[in-house]
């Protein structure tokens, strides 16, 4: 039995889009997962919007390697609304989904970052191409 917020948990993951986070989701991610609310919703994507910061802080609350995975406790053992699931039961699937992709969403957080600084070094190389050896413009020599 599959719920919308496990849904849109996986859709997350997969898809690498912390701005496809629903509503739902958020209040389940702050409530029972670990996670400060970051004042609401946006302010919530915007911190884990970055490649580096989804990969290296966002899914390890779900990584039981992890110091910050959030573990499921006794509280966790109630009903999620009248799904039929517990919110426990909903954190393992969360689990699960982050297992099955958490090495290929760090090698893509990885290359991701390799991209962002390699376009800064051309930036910084297009900017001072025309440059003497200190930096000023050869034609103000």
């Amino acid at each position: 039995m599959t719920t919308a917020v496990i849904r849109n948990f996986k859709e997350v993951i997969e898809s690498r889009d912390i701005n496809r986070m629903s509503k739902e989701l958020y209040d389940f991610l702050t409530l029972y997962c670990g996670f400060i609310a970051h004042y609401d919703i946006n302010g919530f994507k915007a911190t884990y919007r970055r490649p580096l910061d989804f990969a290296e802080v966002f899914i390890k609350h779900f990584d039981r390697e992890h110091p910050y995975y959030s573990g499921v406790y006794a509280c966790h053992q109630t009903p999620y609304k009248e799904m039929g699931l517990t919110k426990a039961d909903i954190k393992r699937e969360f689990e699960r989904i982050v297992d099955l992709l958490k090495d290929q969403i760090s090698r893509w957080a990885k290359e991701e970052l390799r991209k962002e600084r390699y376009a800064l070094y051309i930036k910084l190389k297009e900017e001072f191409e025309g440059s003497d050896r200190h930096g000023l413009p050869c034609d103000q020599n």
